[in-house]
Parts: structure tokens; C-alpha cells; sequence
């Protein structure tokens, strides 16, 4: 693909495996509640690091009353599922071809257990944005903008890549070039911009 000269990538669900239905059942939600729970304000002010963890915990007591605090870590962190068995082989390919990022809405109880799991990928990007580190949440415009500021990187010549249809949106509505993966699926990547393992 002639006009990708960079590669912004979401974390989970592309490159961490995601099981959003683990959480859900975890909450006492049906599938249908996703949406609605990816929006929740509590939520988001979480993963834009504007709440503490006890804040957001808190907030989430009183949605869930019928659960403890140790119910809601371990619902909310249910839908980790670890990093994905192809990813670091479609790492490797990507970055010898193309400058990686990563950019991720999480937060800090995700944080804990995801971060030290994907440590060795660090090698592989030129910058890692953490959306509870950097005030800024996916699909917010602000987002992307600050990353590709950050890394010096044109709109129009960065592909971003996320399992999330509203985020890739977002990402093109600035300019940006998108694929909306399906969850879990990394090799896919390669099979999008003909790249051979």
C-alpha cells in the first residue's frame, strides 16, 4: 500500500487478546449492554486518568451494587485473555517494513497486567500512548492528534489500525487511513498489506 509510510495500532483486540463477554457476564450485562458500557462517563473518565482506581471503583459500587470491589476487579479484568499467539511474529514483520505505535484506551487495574506482559514488544514502536497517561481517549480527535504530533507523522500516510469501527472512523474523519480488524485475528494485518511472514 503505496501511501502507508506508518502503522498506529490499537492493543487489545488486535494485538492482546479481548473476550468483552467474559466482563459482561461478570457485570450481570447481556452482549447488548457493550456499547453502552464502553461509554459509560465513569469508564471514561477512568481511562482518560481523570479518576483514581478507588474512584472508579467506587462509581461502579453504586452501578453494581451487588457486587464487591473484588466481584468488579475481577469482572472487569475477566475480559483479558493475554497477548495473542501471532502478534509478536506480525510485530516483527510490520517493523521491518514500517515506524509502529501504539495507541490504547485503558487504564490503570488493565495497566497492571497488561504492561509487564507486553514488555518485550516495546522494541518494536517508536512511541507506546496509554490513554490514561496521555489525558486523551480514542475517539476523541484529540487523540490521534496528539500522537501523530508527537511522532512527527503525516495523517494521510499513517494506517490505523483498530477492532473498533467508531475509532477507525475517527481516524479517518482526521485524514488518517483506517482498517477496522476483526477482534483477535493479528495476522490479518499482514493479509491487508500483503506483507508475508
Amino acid at each position: 500500500m503505496k501511501a502507508v509510510k506508518y502503522i498506529l495500532l490499537d492493543l487489545g483486540g488486535v494485538l492482546y487478546g479481548l473476550d468483552y463477554g467474559r466482563t459482561l457476564r461478570g457485570l450481570g450485562l447481556s452482549s447488548e449492554a457493550l456499547a453502552a458500557l464502553l461509554q459509560d462517563p465513569t469508564l471514561a473518565a477512568y481511562e482518560k486518568g481523570e479518576l483514581s482506581t478507588e474512584a472508579f471503583l467506587q462509581g461502579w459500587k453504586n452501578r453494581f451494587p451487588h457486587l464487591t470491589e473484588r466481584d468488579l476487579i475481577e469482572a472487569w479484568n475477566a475480559m483479558l485473555l493475554g497477548p495473542l499467539p501471532q502478534a509478536e511474529k506480525v510485530l516483527r514483520t510490520l517493523a521491518s517494513a514500517y515506524p509502529l505505535a501504539l495507541l490504547s484506551n485503558t487504564n490503570e487495574l488493565h495497566l497492571t497486567l497488561v504492561e509487564p506482559q507486553i514488555a518485550p514488544w516495546r522494541k518494536y514502536f517508536a512511541g507506546v500512548f496509554f490513554s490514561n497517561r496521555i489525558s486523551r481517549r480514542k475517539p476523541e480527535p484529540a487523540s490521534y492528534l496528539y500522537v501523530l504530533s508527537e511522532l512527527g507523522w503525516q495523517p494521510q500516510n499513517t494506517l490505523f489500525i483498530d477492532d473498533n469501527s467508531i475509532n477507525v472512523h475517527a481516524a479517518q474523519a482526521l485524514g488518517c487511513l483506517g482498517y477496522c480488524i476483526d477482534r483477535n485475528q493479528p495476522e490479518l494485518i499482514l493479509q491487508h498489506l500483503e506483507l508475508s511472514q
